[in-house]
């Protein structure tokens, strides 16, 4: 046939696939990407499916981009939520809220952009409960970045829904920043005997000629066909000259429609102009604005064709983009101001878009103007907007008056952006916009200038002098100067964090001492936490376990990350499991990589501290991949930590040593001294797993002195159990009995199960044996503790080492037994073979003639270890290791040491024939 459904021509081929997607979506679920040049059929082919859709029984939604609204957050989101207001209502109160909050029709707190990606997804599921959905979405390339996620995130979520997805992007515009992952249909032009029969179809008095004319100047591109036509049919003759080199049918279609548009009423054009302007075609605004008689001026761009009303009579739309382009292009700076006030004055009651029109009619410096967009922007935040708020921000800045004020709005955007939005190109941007001298910074440009230092390059020195400066007396005398402090605090404590020098927190412990107490995820409370961890009052404990408990309800972005990294420092990451994962995951879909690393980074230390060692590796490896490319560099670091202490766990030396030389060069480079502590955490592991306590020592010890927990050491809490486990067992008696004290006298063991478990195990470690076996047990019946699998089974094998040594080898036996289980469960070869070493000695096993004893000081000595350091690590006297290789040789018919490793490998090998 030659006229496919809905008058379209040569598409069979694309409305077979469409048909096949509407099938997919009424009985699971689907999505498709219709891609393709301008005029090149895209909206004609989403008109043809949303009548199938209707046909099939199937509800359309529809909405689309508009070129001069898209930086209103969530305003295409608008046309898709307005029309399912019954179903709206029928959301939780937490869902409907978000959504009423980020579309400005309701009041509460910000919400983070995830939540009201999962509001939304619930809404249209709601919506879909009784028949299939099919959200339809044209240029979605112009859509607002906000509206764009929540798109994308539900076309990836539709499978199972029953709800279809169908969007169209211009080609030749650059790769949408959301378009990931989508099935796509490309639309080519029409080929030539589909382009003619077209033209016959619409234009049946054209003779043959013109027609093959028409065809060939529009190229195949199906509005140009028709524009030409029309052109050609109205003139009698074709009418236009050849295509210029280097432009195309969509160029030469606007040309057409900005000659249809100049043709209009002067009355019809000024109302085109607030249409275009306004992008949404909200039949209200467009009354308040153009006043009376605006719908007589309406009607000579109706009768041309140019313009269409809605089927519910409140929108106006235009028939193709092009029109919109051409309105807006025809017009003067002039008459595109003074629309943008009318429609400022229409949307007062609306103050991010007020905020928008104000600013674009307003070419001088206008403090007025400029309190109202950061206005905008507070309304921008408010709802989770964070790259809106930077825009308009940056808009404020631009028009302020007052220099000082203005580069306080940029430098503020800047800060927001990098911490918060993850684009640090941007924060750069806007700071290189900002050029205020280092010195007289204010404490928002303070804060972004040091963020920016810190995470890019692990400037601690210029960030820390530079918060310093702006946090200094006299500093905060002004309200705007308080409320910009936290920024600044949250900052300056990231610094001394990774700095690891305790003179550095001199000045922010000065300046917490004077503040009020705070709740536990603000950067106060997160200072008051690494000053003494085992100080934290039991009612901050508490504080913090019922904001984890209500993270799911949290909108403010950055509240949410101080939350899990207040949750990080006291042990309770489990807790913030599901935000950690639905972030990761919501990050990855809205291409805010930058934003997701922070979660990623707490979700890698929540794998592995929760013994899922391959997902740890694997999101560490992602960690430094994006850190690489979104140049936050410093969190690149963090997955180079977590990789070393997977690798130290498993016994891959050389993995874990190339991590750990990358942390050091940056340590001792930059003056990172937590880095280095991350590294010393991950070698001093390593040797403990192969019993090298000597050298598990020496890198225990560089983090924190035996006997000593300085304040802001976490490292030295995470590696106490280290320290005095490798003191103990290298003779380093008075080290290890110091070191347990201190742990007992720090108060950790009330904070978290893990560090209770620890201090119950090293006093254990270092009591006498009547009261050893008590404690140890005590120990591992405390609650809680499963969630740390690699600690427990340490807290076994120590268990069933010290009975082994007290002779009891048949309990022994069963702490040892339960130790290598949980060991090899996890992949910890080394440590599982210390406990199956230590089970030899008890006589659960005998290889050829040799005692299990003997057997061990043997592989120790063929390894090449002197005897001083076997009797280290077998905790033996080195007389004792002496007698017992000097049975071993004659057994094994050798005379020296050097024969040991052939003599113990032939003896295996016999061993395994035999049985």
């Amino acid at each position: 046939m030659d006229v496919d459904v809905g008058g379209l021509v040569g598409r069979a081929a694309e409305l077979g696939c469409l048909a096949a997607l509407l099938d997919e979506a009424a009985r699971d679920g689907g999505a498709l990407l219709l891609t393709g040049e301008p005029g090149v059929g895209k909206t004609a082919l989403l008109d043809a499916a949303a009548g199938m859709a209707a046909g099939r029984g199937i509800r359309v939604v529809r909405g689309g981009g508009v070129e001069y609204e898209s930086q209103i957050s969530f305003s295409g989101l608008h046309q898709l939520v307005g029309p399912l207001g019954a179903e709206l209502a029928l959301l939780p109160d937490s869902a409907r809220g978000v959504l009423e909050v980020a579309l400005g029709n309701g009041s509460g707190p910000t919400p983070a952009e995830m939540a009201v990606l999962h509001a939304a997804l619930s809404l249209f599921v709601e919506a879909a409960r009784e028949q299939p959905l099919l959200l339809v979405v044209d240029d979605l390339h112009v859509l607002d970045r906000a509206s764009r996620s929540v798109t994308s995130f539900v076309a990836r979520r539709a499978g199972g829904r029953r709800i279809g997805v169908l969007a169209s992007v211009r080609t030749g515009i650059g790769e949408p920043p959301d378009r990931l992952r989508l099935p796509e249909m490309s639309l080519a032009p029409l080929a030539g005997a589909d382009a003619i029969r077209l033209l016959a179809h619409r234009f049946s008095g054209l003779p043959r000629r013109v027609l093959a004319k028409v065809a060939d100047q529009a190229q195949g591109n199906p509005l140009a066909l028709l524009e030409f036509g029309a052109l050609a049919s109205a003139s009698g003759a074709l009418g236009i000259g050849p295509t210029p080199p280097g432009s195309g049918p969509a160029r030469e279609v606007r040309a057409l429609y900005a000659a249809r548009v100049a043709r209009l009423p002067v009355a019809t054009r000024e109302l085109l102009l607030l249409a275009a302007l306004e992008g949404s075609g909200d039949v209200g605004v467009l009354e308040a604005a153009g006043g009376a008689g605006w719908l007589d001026a309406l009607g000579a761009a109706e009768r041309d064709h140019l313009v269409h009303a809605g089927a519910n009579g409140q929108q106006v739309f235009f028939r193709h983009p092009l029109v919109r382009s051409a309105v807006v292009e025809e017009a003067t700076l002039d008459q595109r101001r003074a629309a943008h006030r009318r429609l400022a004055e229409a949307l007062a009651d609306r103050p991010e878009r007020r905020a928008d029109h104000l600013s674009m009619a307003t070419t001088t410096l206008d403090e007025e103007v400029a309190r109202i967009v950061e206005a905008g922007a507070r309304e921008s935040l408010r709802r989770g907007d964070i790259l809106g708020a930077v825009a308009r921000l940056r808009r404020a800045a631009a028009l302020s008056a007052d220099r000082a004020i203005g580069s306080r709005r940029l430098a503020h955007a800047a800060y927001i952006g990098a911490s918060v939005a993850g684009h640090l190109e941007l924060s750069h941007q806007l700071m290189l916009e900002l050029d205020e001298p280092a010195r007289s910074r204010s404490l928002p440009a303070a804060a972004a200038a040091g963020y920016l230092s810190l995470m890019t390059e692990g400037d601690v020195v210029t960030a820390h002098k530079a918060l310093v400066e702006a946090i200094g007396p006299g500093r905060l005398e002004t309200a705007a100067e308080r409320d910009d402090l936290s920024p600044a605090v949250f900052t300056l404590l990231l610094v001394c964090h990774y700095s690891g020098r305790a003179e550095d927190w001199a000045p922010l412990r000065r300046l917490v001492a004077t503040l009020p107490p705070a709740p536990a995820s603000s950067p106060v409370s997160l200072v008051r936490i690494l000053e003494d961890v085992g100080s934290v009052p039991c009612e901050l404990l508490r504080d913090l376990d019922d904001q984890i408990a209500r993270l799911g309800e949290v909108t403010e972005a950055d509240v949410v990350i101080r939350t899990a990294l207040a949750a990080s420092y006291l042990d309770r990451l489990s807790g913030c499991r599901p935000w950690l994962t639905r972030a990761v995951e919501d990050g990855r879909d809205s291409g805010t990589v930058g934003g997701a690393l922070p979660p990623l980074v707490m979700s890698a230390l929540e794998d592995l501290y929760a013994g899922r060692w391959d997902t740890a590796r694997t999101a560490a490896a992602e960690i430094v991949d994006l850190s690489r490319d979104t140049g936050y560099r410093l969190l690149g670091r963090v997955g180079h930590y977590v990789a070393a202490l997977v690798a130290a766990h498993r016994g891959e030396t050389e993995a874990c040593a190339a991590h750990c030389r990358e942390l050091f060069e940056w340590a001792e480079s930059r003056g990172l001294g937590r880095l280095g502590n991350w590294a010393h955490q991950a070698l001093a592991r390593a040797a403990l797993g192969c019993s090298d306590f000597e050298t598990a020592f020496a890198h225990a010890s560089a983090i924190a002195a035996p006997g000593e927990l300085p304040p802001y050491n976490l490292e030295a809490l995470w590696t106490a159990m280290d320290l005095v486990e490798a003191a103990h067992h290298s003779g380093r008696t008075p080290e290890a009995l110091k070191h347990a004290a201190a742990v007992r006298n720090a108060g950790l063991d009330r904070i978290s199960p893990r560090f209770a478990l620890a201090t119950v195990t090293v006093t254990a470690m270092t009591s006498p044996p009547s009261e050893a076996a008590r404690l140890f047990g005590q120990a591992l019946a405390l609650p809680g503790i499963e969630l740390w699998p690699f600690e427990v089974a340490r807290t076994h094998l120590a268990y069933g080492e010290h009975l082994r040594r007290q002779g009891r080898r048949a309990e022994a036996r069963a702490q040892l037994s339960t130790a290598k289980e949980r060991f090899e469960r996890l992949g910890a070869v080394p440590w599982a073979g210390r406990a199956s070493a230590e089970l030899r000695a008890t006589g659960k096993s005998r290889t050829g003639d040799l005692t299990p004893q003997e057997w061990e000081v043997a592989e120790l000595a063929a390894a090449g270890l002197p005897t001083k350091e076997i009797a280290a690590r077998l905790v033996v006297s080195p007389r004792t290791v002496s007698a017992h290789l000097y049975r071993v040789f004659p057994k094994l018919g050798i005379s020296s040491r050097a024969a040991l490793r052939d003599a113990l490998t032939e003896r295996r090998r016999s061993a395994r024939a035999t049985r």
